[in-house]
C-alpha cells in the first residue's frame, strides 16, 4: 500500500499596498470601496502601512475639478 502525497499549506492572499505599492502575502483590510453598479471591491495596506493609512473616498478615480 502506497502513501498518499503529503499535502501542500494552502496558498496565502497576495495583495498590493495601496500606500507603497508592494506586494504583500500578509496583508490588512483598510477599506472596502461600495459600487452603485457591480461589485465593489477591498482596499488592502501592508502591515508597516497599515497603522497610517488614510482614509479613502468611494470612488477610486475622481473626476478634476470644473475649471468653469
Amino acid at each position: 500500500m502506497t502513501q498518499p502525497p503529503p499535502k501542500t499549506p494552502p496558498r496565502r492572499p497576495v495583495r498590493m499596498c495601496v500606500e507603497c505599492g508592494v506586494l504583500t502575502d500578509d496583508p490588512v483590510l483598510v477599506a472596502e470601496v461600495h459600487q452603485g453598479t457591480g461589485p465593489g471591491f477591498n482596499v488592502y495596506a501592508c502591515r508597516g502601512c497599515a497603522p497610517s493609512t488614510r482614509p479613502h473616498a468611494d470612488c477610486q478615480c475622481p473626476l478634476p475639478p470644473s475649471e468653469a
